[in-house]
């Protein structure tokens, strides 16, 4: 691992010593985004000392549709949604962004210089390292390490999009809801959801009413159980069973 006194932003002219503010910088890097840190070299290493620490309120849009990509941002807490709209009023949520990862729109957007072809908005308050397009590709061109690293992140995304593009295309909504709703309900450690049908609708890119209609089916087989703005688990393997059915 490269530490950050290699970085000349780091040192202290006093003692030659990072400043506290670099230290923590590449510490909490360290521990949401260890196969970079451990593989930087000294000019990616440099780079990442010239980015700057961001934090951004709840439903704060980061990207409007056709809007230029002007930064590269490392998340280091929140969650970032990233939908598309559609002409009627629909909503479809791509992926989101968490601490770990990086957002394969803007990768792409920055390595071919094109708009933004979606909208980000934070889910809560998010906080991130940042980098502006200028140094992204000046560490694009000058790191090898950074070069890779960014390659081999959006290689590995675009083969998620693609599994995502052949969800919707092909698989049946009752399907996608009840993987949607395994997963929730996984992170939430099996407690109750609170999460209205609008909310399910926009993840999938349909209306309240058909989302309505297919959670009353879940509730009718004794999966879940519905409340005013909340879900319940009533039978894991059930939402197991509905995730698996093929046509």
């Amino acid at each position: 691992m490269i530490h950050p006194e290699s970085c000349p932003a780091a040192e202290n002219p006093a003692s030659n010593e990072p400043t506290p503010l670099i230290q923590a910088r590449i510490d909490v890097l360290s521990k949401h985004y260890p196969e970079f840190i451990n593989g930087c070299d000294s000019e990616c290493l440099n780079l990442m000392c010239q980015a700057k620490q961001i934090v951004l309120a709840d439903n704060t849009v980061i990207f409007h549709e056709s809007d230029p990509c002007k930064n590269f941002i490392w998340l280091t807490s929140g969650s970032v949604r990233v939908y598309k709209n559609s002409s009627n009023g629909r909503e479809v949520t791509l992926y989101r962004v968490e601490p770990g990862d990086l957002c394969v729109l803007s990768l792409n957007s920055l390595l071919g210089n094109r708009p933004y072809p979606a909208e980000a908005k934070t889910e809560g308050e998010i906080s991130g390292i940042m980098l502006d397009s200028k140094k992204f590709m000046q560490g694009v061109r000058q790191s090898e390490t950074f070069r890779t690293y960014v390659l081999r992140v959006l290689t590995d995304r675009l083969n998620d999009m693609m599994t995502l593009v052949s969800e919707i295309a092909f698989q049946r909504l009752d399907l996608r809801l009840a993987c949607l709703l395994g997963q929730r309900f996984e992170r939430a450690n099996g407690d109750s959801l609170q999460m209205t049908h609008a909310d399910l609708a926009r993840e999938l890119g349909t209306t309240r009413e058909v989302v309505s209609r297919i959670l009353k089916e879940f509730e009718h087989q004794s999966c879940i159980r519905l409340s005013r703005g909340r879900i319940h688990l009533v039978s894991q393997e059930g939402l197991d069973w509905f995730s698996s059915v093929t046509d």
